[in-house]
């Protein structure tokens, strides 16, 4: 049985995955930058080369989220790893795990809380910048959907510095029933200030609470939404 566990190794990405990733994303580059336009908000908010123990947290409505967060925002030749959680049915095939760990990724199982995974994100960001989507799959409307109250969870554990994300456009680009990306449309990505959610750490530990954590990133996410035009409201607005 394939060991989709093995913990990552929390040293840093070494030179060579640097220019792996370089290869892996100049595809998307050349999509999102010549062929489509790319408005980035926010820039100041985007982390600094080599902060850690910072926790991306983004809406979701296209397969190309994750790319499109990694051009605009990670560093190139990172000295920390960035990491996002993907479903664990891609771990069970050899060459599809070995290349999403020299990605930083790790499995999840989804559909269900997974307390293997939420420990392995407080266990990893300490050292890493990861990249997760609260809501847990995408948003075929593109309003927001609530977020999944096992990432609060993991943001009471890890106390990360907790960076809102708002995309718009890239389903127009990448739309779920699509292989090929399409060209000439626009998209914006949007990143907010951290999160303010000391209030909750003074507070015992519940499934309630850690709702109400996620509640409030969505919120911050929900703010971002509506600032580069959409008509969508945080959850429960």
């Amino acid at each position: 049985m394939t060991d989709i566990q093995a913990p990552i190794p929390s040293a840093g990405p070494r030179w060579y995955h640097g220019i792996w990733h370089l290869i892996g994303l100049l595809w998307w580059e050349v999509i999102l930058r010549v062929f489509n336009r790319v408005t980035i908000v926010g820039r100041e908010h985007i982390p600094e080369r080599g902060a850690s123990n910072i926790l991306i947290c983004s809406n979701h409505i296209s397969a190309l989220d994750p790319f499109l967060i990694g051009i605009v925002s990670m560093p190139k030749f990172s000295p920390v790893w960035w990491r996002a959680p993907a479903k664990e049915e891609l771990f069970s095939r050899p060459i599809v795990k070995t290349v999403l760990k020299t990605w930083g990724a790790f499995p999840v199982k989804r559909g269900r809380r997974d307390f293997a995974s939420m420990g392995r994100m407080v266990d990893l960001l300490p050292s890493s910048v990861i990249v997760i989507f609260p809501e847990g799959t995408w948003s075929e409307t593109g309003q927001l959907l609530r977020g999944r109250s096992g990432v609060g969870k993991v943001i009471y554990e890890a106390r990360p510095t907790v960076i809102p994300v708002a995309i718009t456009g890239a389903d127009r680009i990448l739309p779920r029933d699509h292989t090929l990306p399409r060209i000439g449309q626009r998209m914006t990505i949007a990143f907010g200030p951290p999160v303010d959610l000391d209030r909750f750490y003074s507070e015992p530990d519940s499934p309630e609470l850690s709702q109400r954590i996620v509640d409030a990133v969505m919120s911050a996410i929900g703010v971002l939404y509506a600032q580069i035009g959409t008509n969508s409201s945080p959850p429960g607005g």
